[in-house]
């Protein structure tokens, strides 16, 4: 389900979870608490857990990102470093780069 395929009270509910600072998890006391927070009626609980789960998601998937940028900038700097260290055993057995 897209955007803009969400009705102007399922953007508003999106919008209250960003902005309910409760720490989102899967468990039915989270979604409690949210649905509370939100102003959510009891009808509504499936779009809010839907939307709980997908946030969850998203944030999973932002989490394996920002690793795998880490793990290749360390693997880059490590790259720097032993390139350094070949050039400079190079020069000195008078091999010029």
């Amino acid at each position: 389900m897209s955007w803009n395929d969400l009705t102007e009270r399922q953007k508003d509910l999106d919008r209250a979870i960003e902005r309910c600072r409760i720490k989102l998890d899967e468990s039915t006391t989270c979604l409690s608490k949210v649905m509370r927070a939100i102003g959510a009626n009891p009808t509504e609980a499936s779009f809010v857990k839907a939307r709980i789960n997908l946030r969850l998601k998203t944030q999973m998937a932002l989490d394996r990102a920002d690793d795998l940028i880490s793990k290749t900038e360390a693997m880059l700097d490590q790259f720097e470093k032993d390139d350094e260290e070949w050039r400079r055993k190079g020069r000195s057995l008078g091999f010029k780069f």
